[in-house]
């Protein structure tokens, strides 16, 4: 009796406990500030076409000797950056020096004895002075005492003193005179004599500055052709060198012929650094084989090495995209996800990406015109997370 009031006990407890409901804790929303939202819009965005190319010299020059000799010392190495004027390499001058030496004494000799010559010029020029006033005065005493001689007013002994005194005088002027004049030929002669000397002095430095190989322009060098100790001449070429600032080159489908001119802007690709250029050169027809035809593009502060790769990328047409910022995207490996703002809760969401333009991608799927989303501090949020501005 007393267990089965035991038992009963037991069960009525049993079925009031399990008749008890319990209390459910409350969900934890989680909240997170400093989240900018941005609608998604529809954008024109142009579409382009890509095609390889690569960086040429503005122009390329060989440079050769212009005089016979060995190379003796050079000085720069291909992809070396050179300046207009700089020395790219000597040829040996030990022929060429000496000629320059023996003008330049020759020269040193006449112009010595042009001096000695101006110095005697000097001195002749002062006795020729002094002899015209002696003749001078000689010839008037004679013309005076030819007069007394005619009127019978002096004898022709003394008549015949003056005279002789003219005549020496006249004869003294003379010889001056034939002296200045020889003086002033041979100075002539001398004179000459430099010109000539001085016209083979600037022939042989001349050729003396061509044994200096020096660079035409700035630029790039290209190539070196020949190395110390070998012979060469003027058919020679030693250094291949392009021209700053250097074009791209590249080759696009026949399919654009007419489509692309000179003046039009392309964007340019090298080493991963994009530019802005300008069509400078178009070829007038295409390539029978590869179906390509060529262009030049000019870039503004352009200092790529010639050579190098690049991608040239011009626009064909313009389509609708859906564009978003980057920042608004959030990669779990390479899955790509969008937070997707309703209501203030952010809302998980899978997307997928084309084209990057910029700081935006264009979105392939997953989202539509006007939806709102989060494009800051999206890497904190979580599905069903509570927003903040």
């Amino acid at each position: 009796m007393v267990k089965r009031a035991v038992l009963a006990l037991l069960l009525t407890t049993l079925i009031v406990s399990c008749g008890k409901e319990e209390k459910a804790e409350p969900i934890k929303v989680k909240t997170v500030s400093n989240v900018k939202t941005q609608k998604v819009k529809v954008l024109g965005i142009n579409e382009e076409v890509s095609f390889s190319g690569y960086v040429i010299p503005k122009r390329e020059a060989f440079v050769s000797p212009k005089v016979v000799g060995y190379l003796i010392k050079v000085k720069v190495k291909a992809g070396d950056r050179v300046k207009k004027g700089q020395v790219l390499a000597l040829i040996d001058s030990s022929d060429i020096k000496p000629d320059v030496e023996r003008a330049l004494a020759g020269i040193r000799e006449i112009n010595a004895s042009l001096k000695e010559l101006d110095r005697a010029l000097r001195e002749v020029e002062a006795r020729k002075k002094a002899a015209r006033a002696n003749l001078e005065l000689a010839e008037k005493t004679y013309r005076r005492f030819k007069n007394l001689l005619e009127a019978e007013a002096v004898s022709k002994q003394k008549f015949d003193e003056v005279k002789a005194q003219y005549e020496a005088a006249k004869a003294n002027f003379e010889a001056i005179l034939a002296k200045e004049s020889q003086i002033k030929q041979k100075k002539k002669v001398l004179i000459a004599k430099r010109e000539e000397i001085e016209a083979g002095l600037k022939k042989a430095r001349a050729f003396l500055s061509y044994t200096k190989l020096k660079s035409p322009f700035d630029g790039f060098v290209l190539k070196k052709l020949v190395d110390e100790g070998n012979l060469v001449s003027p058919k020679t070429p030693v250094f291949s060198l392009g021209e700053n600032p250097p074009l791209v080159r590249a080759f696009i489908d026949d399919s654009y012929f007419g489509k692309l001119k000179v003046g039009d802007e392309v964007s340019v690709v090298v080493r991963g650094k994009a530019y802005s250029g300008k069509v400078v050169e178009v070829d007038r027809s295409s390539d029978p084989i590869s179906h390509k035809f060529g262009i030049k593009i000019a870039i503004k502060d352009f200092n790529e090495v010639p050579g190098t790769y690049a991608v040239v990328k011009f626009p064909v047409s313009q389509v609708k995209a859906l564009v978003i910022p980057k920042s608004a995207v959030f990669r779990v490996g390479a899955v790509e996800y969008v937070f997707v703002v309703k209501d203030g809760i952010a809302h998980l969401r899978v997307i997928k990406t084309g084209e990057t333009i910029g700081d935006s991608v264009v979105v392939l799927s997953g989202l539509h015109p006007g939806e709102v989303i989060a494009v800051t501090n999206v890497n904190n949020l979580v599905d069903g997370a509570r927003i903040e501005g």
